[in-house]
């Protein structure tokens, strides 16, 4: 299957080249690798020409939403994984998916469990992990795919279980698809929302075949701190649920963010 790991660039390349080892170590030895940027500089250009790699640039540097999209969008095969530069990837990954994908040919997007690892190594499993994990079982329970509406909507009404760098589009069936504006954190839920209120179903593979990257300096820890993330949560809350509700669910979060912590 044509799949390619389109990779947005923010700035600096630290962690960049473990992501490419791990990509370059698939077992599906036909995936495409890219690199698009809206902050170019000597040294990203010169980390794509040794790694043998396109860059792509953007000419627009609004927001992180703008940054997602134009990497998704320089992509010319019909599966895309938007891979960030913090996580690393399983071998089995694009076979995994690809595989889950083809036996639900309606399905417009895949998704996988994960772990987490920090500058210090493998982290262990904290009660946000936990979370997700039960969420996607509540939704999920014994299927491989959930297709209606209402399920789709039950897995993110009570957080967002969906990691993005896991996920593998398929834009055959996702021509308009973007990732929306005005977040700085939560703008692959809403994506997935927005998704969810659209035919097409939902794919979950439960071998953990990601590892996200979580560090001080991550644009994740950033928005904790400032509090943007919990104010998207509430927004994205308040979709699901009574002001109520929403506002006892966000509360409840905010202490969740503590297992951030490097």
């Amino acid at each position: 299957m044509e799949h390619t790991f389109a990779i947005p660039v923010y700035q600096t390349t630290p962690n960049l080249a473990p992501l490419i080892g791990t990509l370059r170590a698939q077992s599906h030895a036909d995936s495409e690798i890219q690199l698009a940027t809206s902050t170019p500089s000597a040294e990203l250009d010169a980390f794509a020409k040794t790694h043998g790699l396109p860059l792509h640039i953007n000419p627009q540097r609004i927001d992180i939403a703008t940054d997602w999209n134009f990497a998704l969008g320089a992509a010319r095969t019909r599966f895309v994984t938007l891979a960030h530069q913090d996580d690393l990837f399983a071998p089995q990954y694009v076979v995994q998916l690809c595989g889950a994908m083809g036996r639900h040919p309606g399905a417009v997007m895949a998704f996988c469990d994960y772990s987490e690892h920090s500058p210090s190594g493998a982290r262990p499993v904290n009660i946000n992990l936990r979370l997700k994990r039960a969420l996607c079982r509540r939704a999920f329970g014994r299927r491989e795919c959930i297709a209606s509406t209402w399920d789709k909507e039950r897995l993110l009404s009570l957080g967002n279980p969906i990691c993005c760098p896991s996920v593998m589009f398929d834009r055959s069936a996702l021509p308009d698809f973007h990732f929306p504006g005005g977040f700085r954190t939560n703008l692959d839920w809403m994506a997935w929302l927005q998704l969810a209120r659209r035919p097409g179903g939902f794919v979950y593979v439960r071998e953990k075949l990601l590892s996200k990257g979580i560090h001080a300096e991550s644009a994740t820890t950033a928005t904790i701190a400032n509090r943007a993330r919990q104010r998207e949560d509430r927004a994205l809350f308040d979709e699901f649920w009574p002001r109520p509700v929403a506002a006892a669910l966000a509360a409840i979060y905010r202490f969740g963010y503590r297992a951030n912590r490097v």
